[in-house]
């Protein structure tokens, strides 16, 4: 097995393809479908078989996801702004292996524009991104 910032090659490629399949996916829907429609499909998703996950078997494949869906998006997609895509990706794969979690869509008001941020709650926690920085800058509006 090659290991390659953090990933285990080839083992992970399934993984790493999968994000950028989902991504143009969610790219697709975003543009056809209102977001709450997209949440309900993604919690109907069926749940896998196989055995659980331990928590840090979860992090660590969620770490890599993550970091599969900024590269595609980065390099790929050619999107600056990744945050409502990614999420949604890293929603369904929770989703799909029974990990509690939930997506969170907020806005903030800059001037005359309103901007907006999306990010993903696992085991109640905020993951990856600062809750204080998220509950002072975002009005949530959408959760799913």
């Amino acid at each position: 097995m090659w290991k390659y910032k953090n990933y285990e090659l080839p083992r992970d490629l399934p993984l790493i393809l999968s994000a950028l399949l989902w991504l143009i996916y969610y790219e697709i829907m975003i543009q056809s479908r209102p977001l709450p429609v997209i949440f309900a499909k993604i919690r109907e998703t069926n749940v896998d078989a196989s055995p659980a996950l331990s928590t840090e078997q979860t992090d660590i494949i969620l770490d890599k996801l993550w970091r599969a869906c900024g590269f595609w998006m980065a390099r790929v997609l050619k999107n600056p702004r990744p945050c409502l895509r990614r999420s949604l990706v890293l929603y369904r794969w929770c989703k799909k292996h029974g990990v509690e979690s939930k997506v969170v869509v907020g806005v903030d008001k800059d001037g005359d524009v309103l901007k907006g941020h999306a990010w993903l709650y696992v085991h109640g926690q905020v993951y990856r991104e600062d809750p204080a920085l998220l509950a002072r800058d975002y009005t949530v509006m959408l959760e799913g």
